[in-house]
């Protein structure tokens, strides 16, 4: 048994590509943990052979029996499918996100709308996952939507690499408050922090770290309303950098409750808990699974996010917060917990 992992989703300029964070998640730690003979790549394409993925501008490799699809939305992708199935290829596409429930704030919804990218979107990406033999997702939201919608529909939820992070050392009584993700991939998430937060920082005199920062997208603290002067950035870059930029001691989770969100899964919070830092989510169902596993703190409300947030104040209780989720991730939500599962999909 071979398998192609095929996705558009990396960083760089090919040949010299890193998987980007979809990809890295969904293809290339799940091919890594399974043990599967497999190659991941750009999409390759050849009609004696079906799907391969790229190892040069010109050259493919070939010969998979099975195909993840990750973030393929081209217009001929739904045709190839049917062509790659009569050649005996079983397409697996695997699903990260709900394109459907993207909001205008997102800059993937203009990205993929079908009225200004007749090349690849939202439209054709419905078509691929319908054609389908298999359909993977990581969250309830996301099997339960697709669960009617497709042939068969498989749950296995993400999983952090423990090894990527470091832990967090807690010793600071002024912690850095902090967020990781890019400003122009919202969907209305982060204004909720200006009914409290910049108050909160000025009242602790704390400083804020954002680790993704976008020069040409809005600032966090444009977004958020917090005092510049208290900010400061680390840029996007790639996965295994990633770890790097989480230069804080309180992680925040703001999430707006819409259809996107509730399909989202909790890998920032993973990330975080893997980082040794203690974090405060919105109480989505992802999160409020976490939080049941003892791992992250909810709130609603800005008084909630008050309360929760001053409980984190206090460096004893960020310690020995930090290491119980930690453990409890390693143990439950870490990759390795997930070897199985994927294994029987590509088996």
């Amino acid at each position: 048994m071979k398998i192609g992992f095929v996705s558009r989703d990396f960083n760089g300029t090919f040949p010299n590509i890193t998987p980007a964070g979809c990809t890295y998640y969904r293809c290339y730690l799940p091919m890594a943990v399974s043990g599967v003979k497999a190659a991941l790549g750009m999409p390759a394409w050849d009609s004696r052979y079906g799907f391969g993925v790229l190892e040069s501008d010109e050259t493919g490799v070939f010969g998979f029996d099975k195909v993840v699809l990750k973030l393929i939305m081209d217009r001929w992708a739904p045709k190839q499918i049917e062509l790659a199935k009569s050649l005996g290829q079983t397409i697996i596409v695997d699903i990260d996100d709900f394109h459907d429930g993207l909001t205008p704030a997102n800059k993937a919804y203009h990205a993929t709308d079908p009225e200004l990218n007749k090349r690849a979107n939202r439209d054709f990406y419905n078509q691929v996952i319908e054609a389908a033999d298999i359909v993977t997702v990581s969250t309830s939201f996301l099997f339960n939507h697709y669960l009617e919608k497709v042939n068969a529909v498989f749950m296995v939820r993400n999983g952090v690499n423990m090894h990527q992070f470091q832990p967090r050392k807690h010793n600071s009584r002024n912690p850095v408050i902090g967020w990781a993700g890019a400003v122009s991939y919202r969907n209305g998430d982060l204004e909720q922090l200006q009914e409290w937060l910049p108050d909160f920082l000025e009242e602790h005199d704390l400083k804020f770290h954002h680790a993704g920062h976008d020069p040409e997208a809005p600032s966090f603290a444009e977004v958020t309303g917090i005092n510049p002067e208290r900010v400061t950035t680390s840029p996007i870059v790639p996965i295994s950098q990633y770890a790097d930029g989480l230069k804080f001691d309180i992680g925040l989770v703001p999430l707006s409750d819409i259809p996107f969100n509730r399909a989202k899964s909790n890998i920032k919070g993973l990330e975080y808990a893997a980082a040794g830092i203690p974090f405060v989510a919105s109480p989505l169902y992802e999160y409020r699974l976490l939080h049941n596993d003892g791992v992250g703190l909810l709130a609603e409300t800005p008084q909630e996010w008050r309360l929760q947030m001053e409980t984190l104040l206090d460096y004893k209780t960020r310690r020995r917060t930090a290491a119980i989720s930690r453990n409890e991730v390693a143990r439950n939500w870490s990759i390795d917990a997930r070897a199985n599962d994927w294994k029987l999909i590509f088996s």
